[in-house]
């Protein structure tokens, strides 16, 4: 019987609206990601991410399978990878990985399986900052790209996602869904690390930062920058202009 759950085999694999390459990047999976098979259609397969529970079609070239037994086993002894770039030798070379992956929590050289995969781990993972605003501004100057997830291009929520994973918190893919949890907080009453949210004239979210100190924000927009952020919204410096208007903030942490 065909594997109900699968990993992302290769360094970054682009993730689509619908099973085929010319439709819309929606997001991205990194190495080690698991997901969870849904439907097919061809070579395309639909499936669903096991830690956001996001959905979208993704060439089954770039995954593998891993048996119940093979998704705990790996489930258990991964760790994320925070400093770039790290390389993992398999049976067709080595593999070059970026910041978020996820890697085996084993000593440099071992030897891990991942499901029927050999990998061995060339490089060793160091201590990740456990201070947000450190995470964060890790990222900065990583370009903007709609459905991106790594430092070679990212976009808003994406950006928002990764860093709360490196401090195991979970949250949604998409911005709006990630407004729909935490804890509302008074723009005087900030600290870092709380999610802003902007909104369009319809009210619909579409934009989301990371508060900083002294009244800054983190966030993505044409690549991962430092902006000024107050009552009316987030204000650019160099070009003086609001670029988002500020609907709410939330805390998760």
């Amino acid at each position: 019987m065909k594997s109900s759950f699968w990993y992302c085999g290769v360094s970054i694999a682009p993730v689509r609206s619908e099973p085929k390459d010319s439709a819309e990047m929606i997001t991205q999976l990194l190495f080690g990601e698991i997901i969870e098979l849904m439907e097919t259609d061809r070579q395309w397969r639909k499936v669903k991410s096991y830690s956001d529970q996001y959905e979208g079609w993704i060439d089954e070239k770039l995954i593998l399978p891993l048996t119940e037994k093979e998704l705990k086993k790996w489930a258990d002894r991964q760790t994320l990878l925070f400093y770039s770039q790290y390389r993992l030798s398999t049976k067709t070379g080595d593999l070059l990985l970026t910041k978020g992956c996820f890697i085996p929590d084993v000593e440099a050289n071992a030897t891990v399986h991942i499901g029927n995969e050999e990998y061995q781990l060339l490089d060793v993972p160091c201590d990740i900052p456990n201070d947000i605003q450190a995470i964060a501004k890790s990222y900065l100057n990583a370009p903007y790209l709609w459905g991106g997830k790594t430092l070679f291009g990212i976009d808003c929520s994406g950006f928002t996602q990764l860093v709360y994973r490196f401090l195991s918190i979970s949250l949604p893919r998409d911005a709006y869904q990630q407004a729909e949890d935490g804890v509302e907080i008074q723009l005087n009453d900030t600290q870092p690390g709380d999610l802003a949210f902007f909104d369009n004239e319809g009210g619909k979210i579409i934009h989301v930062g990371i508060v900083l100190d002294d009244q800054q924000i983190i966030h993505a927009h044409g690549q991962v920058r430092i902006d000024k952020l107050d009552a009316e919204g987030i204000y650019n410096t160099e070009r003086y202009y609001y670029s988002h208007k500020l609907c709410l903030i939330k805390r998760y942490l």
